[in-house]
């Protein structure tokens, strides 16, 4: 099981993942289709719930949306 960041009381991860796919101008089905093609297993509801706070994202997950979006592991804990 992949080790997961806990967000439940402050969702500032889904925050920035949001703020960073934005700036790179994708939607969050463009998102998805990357992270399935990087083998990370989510789906767009999934992911919709990581970045309002609901979910917690892996360590996998956020390593790679690193790629994606071409930022720093530190950019998603930024306040």
């Amino acid at each position: 099981m992949a080790e997961r960041v806990n967000q439940y009381r402050n969702p500032l991860i889904g925050s920035n993942i949001k703020r960073l796919r934005k700036e790179k101008g994708m939607k969050a089905t463009e998102v998805v289709a990357k992270l399935q093609l990087l083998e990370i297993p989510i789906t767009r509801g999934t992911f919709s719930k990581v970045e309002n706070g609901y979910n917690n994202p892996s360590v996998d997950l956020l390593i790679a949306l690193t790629q994606i979006f071409k930022c720093d592991f530190n950019a998603f804990f930024e306040r």
